[in-house]
């Protein structure tokens, strides 16, 4: 920090414990504003250092776009429509790129995480309808930084893409309280003036790098990962109905390659539209329902996303009770205990990936019936090793002991070789793992008092 604003910062609480407000008025307007846009240069020297930081700076814009503008706590009125028009641009920009990963939907918000430039950044969108509990002036420090920062990212990624920066947004939606929509609803405008001569340029070399990508024989993780985003929802066509909180939805949809519509006004289509595919809705549509689409929960949209997959919508029929909503930014193998749901979210994944490519000569129903019998072949064979498997801890019977016992001797002579500290870490690596197996254990014995209870019901 430097000297002179030091100086004006010690010399303010002193006046203000004088009771000279006169003064300290005049100290609080004349103290030199820092020249963050200089620290932000000096602290990310390089692009991808600020992407890796941008977490907690997403969180704190999306809260403060969510926080009403109260002149009592100091938020106004400029400083929340800066920080929503900011955090709509990110999103309009991950939407666009097809590069949103992983959503959760949580008792404290929507938590997303985006892929960009090999960073993965992580954040949390607050609902709308709840009171926070924020310290507001301590925030409002660090919000300084954080609408720079995100300022300076949103202007490089837009540039990167070769887009104007900021875009235009739509007034009439923006009216509407569709921000989201009114960034990506009219196409953005390229940067700079582009002349025919250029225009033509720019095709020729677009054609060309296309010629050459499609060359390559080996493509990066990353470029499979947008590849399987944007075609998710691909010619899928939704509408949201006046009960859903949209805005979550607006975002989540475009970015997985489908098309979003909603009730009200400033709606790219109808409810009547006969293209639609599925229709999202809270409770039991009311009035006209239609036959040529389906109408599930909002959870099928986020369990889908998170599973890569278009998952089958028996269990999100309105009116029924959805499976668990599993987050997946949890490692259930790490964790100890993998819910039923997740085994079955696999099964459908690897049943997805297993395409079958007829052989020439060979048509597509014999290949499936042999991929079917190749599947029995492969069940019956770990049926048939389920017997000579033994469980963890049981000695196979015609082992000897003396192994057992020698593994022992060894983990205590290694024990007494370590130094205390290592055996204190040792101890408490011991005492966490037993409290996992402990949790995973009561877990599954409360599945089992439900199975049981479910099968006396039948």
């Amino acid at each position: 920090m430097p000297d002179f604003l030091g100086g004006f910062i010690k010399s303010l609480p002193k006046v203000a414990g004088k009771k000279n407000r006169e003064r300290a008025n005049n100290l609080r307007e004349k103290t030199p504003k820092p020249d963050i846009d200089k620290f932000i240069r000096e602290r990310y020297p390089r692009f991808v250092d600020a992407l890796g930081e941008l977490n907690n700076c997403l969180t704190m814009v999306h809260l403060f776009a969510a926080l009403p503008a109260l002149k009592s706590k100091k938020i106004d009125v400029k400083l929340v429509q800066k920080c929503r028009r900011l955090a709509h641009e990110w999103q309009a920009f991950v939407s666009r790129t097809h590069k949103l990963r992983k959503t959760f939907v949580s008792v404290k918000g929507v938590y997303y995480q985006a892929e960009v430039e090999g960073q993965k950044i992580t954040w949390v969108a607050p609902h709308l309808l709840q009171s926070d509990d924020v310290d507001i002036p301590t925030v409002l420090n660090f919000l300084q930084l954080y609408v720079s920062l995100l300022g300076f990212v949103n202007f490089n990624l837009y540039r990167s893409i070769n887009l104007e920066y900021p875009p235009i947004l739509n007034p009439r939606l923006e009216a509407l309280a569709a921000d989201i929509y009114a960034l990506y609803a009219d196409e953005f405008r390229p940067s700079g003036p582009i002349s025919e001569a250029s225009k033509l340029a720019e095709s020729e070399q677009v054609e060309s790098k296309k010629k050459g990508a499609d060359a390559e024989s080996e493509k990066s993780e990353e470029d499979q990962d947008t590849r399987e985003c944007k075609n998710l929802f691909k010619n899928l066509k939704f509408f949201l109905s006046s009960v859903i909180q949209r805005e979550s939805l607006l975002f989540v949809i475009p970015a997985f390659g489908g098309t979003v519509s909603w009730e009200g006004k400033g709606a790219p289509f109808n409810e009547s539209d006969q293209s639609i595919t599925h229709q999202i809705v809270d409770t039991d549509a009311e009035g006209h329902t239609f036959h040529t689409r389906e109408y599930v929960q909002p959870q099928w949209i986020f369990d889908s996303v998170n599973a890569r997959i278009v998952l089958p919508m028996e269990n999100y029929i309105v009116g029924r009770i959805p499976p668990p909503h599993l987050s997946p930014f949890v490692n259930n193998d790490e964790e100890g205990s993998i819910p039923d749901y997740s085994k079955i979210i696999k099964n459908l994944q690897e049943a997805a990936r297993k395409e079958i490519v007829p052989l020439p000569g060979v048509g597509k129903q014999k290949g499936n019936e042999a991929a079917k019998g190749k599947q029995k072949m492969m069940i019956s064979k770990q049926q048939s090793n389920v017997g000579k498997e033994t469980p963890a801890g049981v000695v196979k019977t015609g082992e000897s002991t003396t192994n057992v016992q020698e593994n022992v001797d060894t983990d205590t002579s290694a024990l007494i070789m370590m130094s205390q500290k290592k055996r204190k870490l040792y101890e408490a690596m011991k005492i966490s793992n037993k409290r996992k197996q402990d949790q995973y254990d009561l877990i599954r014995q409360r599945k089992k008092k439900l199975d049981e209870a479910k099968g006396q019901r039948s």
